[in-house]
């Protein structure tokens, strides 16, 4: 146990191909290190100036942070203002193309006269003018939507701002991964201590990004498991101590289920990848299903006491008697959480493993632990054994062949009404639901709406081994999209080729402005400078570098820190040998603009990968309904075949395979009924379902094959009872969460052990009810 770890990684929740596997490679290789977002908005465009800017500067001596960006990184200006053309897309190279002809120069040398005649303009301004009187330099920045966190805004190095300077955003690069809890913790708690020493009334300031989320969902569910915690653990033990009327039992029962808990602990520190989010749940569900064993064990021990036996040996008869149909059900309830390993999604193939051994162990401690606490508990005289006048109501039910033949038609009734109405439709989001009454979310969101943009955003991932290629294909790719005709739901993309472009791009893009035979318009600009009134003198760097276009320059590189390493750390990563492109792409609305930009993009690089959380719903959607249907159907087929071997009776197989099916059929009637739908929380519930009324179903089964009808329900009634409702009074304590998921995941989990042991009660002495002979009038009589 001291090796086991627990990563937060959500990949584990992807499916294991196509985009979702993209969409893994990606939250692996760029994930962890997702910017955090201050948003400080006010009535007072100088306030809020004056917060942001003080803000900025606290972060900046924050030990969790690595550096601030509050302004959008200044592309550097060109000595040579023929450069223009290695920065602009296809839209600013056209719009170059134009300028240089005669009349596109007298055009744009009348709008730099305007500006040079205006008192604002500072003398930095007028000297870079001289230089570059076309402001060619300054084109391939025109026009460009100002794309969150894209770094270019309407004016290279202006700060992030919108309405009308009332919103300000600092971004902030943390020095650990948001994936690592301390990491996250520090972060937060910089970032609340300069929020506190900035503070200033009538300005508001939230935090949002990934850090931010991991810590607050980590405080939420830190605070739903302790609350659950000790509320299951009360209701649980209530429940445990009303129906099974001993309450010295729960101390023979929860040392052993403790042990066998800790044995598939110690199996889980196994795991190469350490624990995910959700595998977590395996300790409560062979706890839940746990107790099961330790119910029938003891009782087992109390009546071997009730017939006389000394302690030690009423122990030994209980093993005797229970080992068996306790073994029996462990083993079909471990194939049934096995069948789990089908599924396509890693975290549920290792919740089903571990689950499979923990019932598994757990049943083996029991064996070996209950009886043997128990037999030095109960030395004196056993209790006679407690009065379950409740059941009385099943047992008439299922008293005579025709009361059973109505009862098994009205169970099985929601199974034809689920088949008609359909199964609970799948949640929005299936991977995380996010609460959003959590801070973050809500930040978030107000940036979204202060800022624009929305949360479908695309991840276009381009792999290569060759990181200068894998730069160009993923420039080909930002050509295509900047290429694409422009309207009101104009695309938006925020990638690397928008200030480090690639060699190759850069060699493609300076032989476009080389084929315009700018020596040969030197003259035209000499013309159109002396009739707008410039000073040839003072625009001879101009005229020289229109007579001696610059070279091709070196590009960018990541590396060295200054303004555009947080580009470099946003869109270029190594992952496995080889290089990883991120383009990040809002299409705009509609189905129709989905496609044009799926077509540009698979048109510009096939080999690149399209993928995002938006589409991973879809995915994760179709994957869940293929497995449920896969995993639900081997399920059966296990529990049929192991219940036939075990029972040695194909009649006893079919009886419990009706029982989970009828249950089944009451969980999808009572969630259409409630509103809840299927979500990757409330499909952990299918195999804890499983295997609790496998266990109720092997119990009954095994005493009416021993006893008959009558003493099934006689004796293993009032356990299964006990069990059943122990377990739904755990999954009950979920509902008080502040999680959605774990509020439905308890909801569905105590409704489906509660049909179950509805089921259970009903179709197991029904079903064998049909085939004896019928006495009238006989009730059995329920103690």
């Amino acid at each position: 146990m001291t090796r086991l770890r627990v990563t937060s990684d959500l990949s584990a929740l992807f499916p294991t191909a196509g985009e979702a596997a993209a969409l893994t490679t990606w939250t692996r290789a760029f994930g962890a290190g997702d910017p955090a977002l201050v948003l400080v908005r006010g009535a007072s465009p100088a306030d809020v100036g004056a917060v942001a800017d003080a803000l900025a500067g606290a972060l900046r001596k924050a030990p969790s942070i690595e550096r601030v960006i509050d302004r959008a990184p200044r592309p550097p200006l060109p000595e040579d203002p023929t450069l223009a053309w290695a920065m602009a897309g296809p839209l600013g190279r056209a719009r170059l193309a134009a300028i240089v002809t005669p009349e596109g120069m007298q055009a744009r040398l009348a709008e730099t006269r305007e500006l040079l005649l205006s008192p604002a303009t500072s003398d930095e301004v007028q000297q870079w003018l001289a230089r570059d009187p076309l402001r060619l330099a300054q084109v391939p920045w025109e026009g460009r939507p100002p794309e969150l966190l894209s770094g270019v805004g309407d004016v290279p190095g202006g700060a992030f701002a919108a309405d009308a300077g009332r919103a300000r955003l600092v971004v902030a690069e943390a020095r650990g991964s948001a994936f690592d809890s301390a990491a996250a913790r520090a972060l937060v708690a910089d970032v609340t201590q300069a929020q506190g020493a900035v503070a200033r009334a009538g300005v508001t300031t939230e935090l949002a990004g990934g850090h931010a989320i991991a810590f607050a969902t980590e405080q939420m569910l830190r605070r739903d498991l302790e609350l659950s915690g000790v509320l299951s653990t009360a209701l649980a033990s209530l429940a445990f101590v009303v129906t099974f009327r001993r309450s010295r039992a729960l101390v023979a029962v929860l040392p052993p289920l403790v042990l066998g808990t800790l044995w598939t602990t110690g199996l889980a520190a196994l795991l190469p990848s350490g624990l995910d989010a959700l595998a977590i749940a395996f300790a409560a569900v062979v706890v839940g299903v746990g107790v099961d064993t330790g119910v029938h064990v003891y009782s087992a021990l109390l009546d071997a006491r009730r017939q006389g036996l000394a302690p030690h040996e009423a122990a030994d008869a209980a093993r005797r008697r229970t080992w068996r149909p306790t073994m029996t059900a462990a083993a079909v309830a471990a194939l049934a959480f096995g069948s789990l390993g089908l599924g396509s999604l890693r975290a549920m193939r290792e919740l089903g493993l571990l689950c499979a051994a923990g019932e598994l162990l757990t049943a083996v401690a029991i064996l070996v632990v209950t009886p043997e606490i128990g037999a030095w508990l109960e030395r004196r005289a056993p209790p006679p054994p407690p009065r379950a006048g409740w059941l009385g109501p099943f047992a008439w039910l299922t008293a005579t062949r025709r009361r059973a033949a109505v009862s098994l038609a009205v169970c099985a009734a929601p199974v034809a009404l689920v088949l008609w109405v359909g199964w609970p439709a799948p949640a929005d989001a299936l991977v995380a639901i996010r609460p959003s009454s959590l801070p973050p979310f809500q930040a978030e969101q107000h940036i979204r709406d202060v800022f624009g943009g929305h949360s479908d955003e695309w991840i276009v991932l381009t792999r290569d081994p060759v990181e200068e290629r894998a730069r160009a294909r993923a420039d080909r790719i930002a050509e295509a999209l900047g290429d694409l005709p422009q309207d009101d739901a104009r695309v938006g993309f925020d990638a690397l080729g928008t200030l480090a472009p690639a060699q190759a791009t850069l060699a493609v893009r300076l032989a476009e402005r080389d084929a315009l035979d700018l020596p040969a318009r030197r003259a035209a600009l000499e013309d159109a400078l002396r009739s707008a009134g410039f000073d040839l003198a003072a625009c001879a760097p101009a005229l020289a570098a229109f007579a001696n276009p610059a070279p091709l320059p070196k590009p960018a590189e990541p590396g060295g820190g200054g303004d555009l390493a947080w580009l470099f750390a946003r869109h270029l990563a190594h992952d496995g040998g080889q290089t990883l492109i991120a383009t990040y792409v809002r299409p705009g609305p509609g189905p129709a603009a989905e496609a044009r930009v799926r077509s540009a993009v698979t048109a510009a690089d096939p080999g690149s990968q399209i993928t995002g959380f938006g589409a991973l719903e879809r995915l994760l959607r179709d994957a869940l309904a293929h497995d449920l249907l896969v995993v639900g159907a081997v399920a059966l087929v296990i529990v049929g075949v192991g219940m036939r071997v075990a029972l040695r009776s194909g009649r006893g197989a079919l009886v419990a395979l009706a029982t989970l099916v009828c249950e089944m059929g009451l969980v999808g009637l009572s969630m259409r009924l409630f509103g809840v739908h299927w979500h990757v929380y409330d499909a952990l519930v299918v195999p804890v379902l499983f295997g609790v009324t496998i266990d109720e179903s092997m119990f009954l089964l095994h005493a009416a094959a021993q006893g008959g009808v009558d003493e099934a329900l006689l004796k293993q009634g009032p356990l299964v009872s006990a069990t059943a409702l122990t377990t739904a009074a755990g999954f009950l304590a979920l509902v008080v969460c502040h999680y959605p998921g774990l509020r439905d995941l308890g909801a569905v989990g105590a409704a489906g052990v509660l049909a179950g042991l509805v089921a259970a009660l009903v179709v197991v002495p029904g079903a064998l009810r049909l085939g004896e002979p019928d006495e009238v009038g006989r009730t059995p009589q329920v103690r």
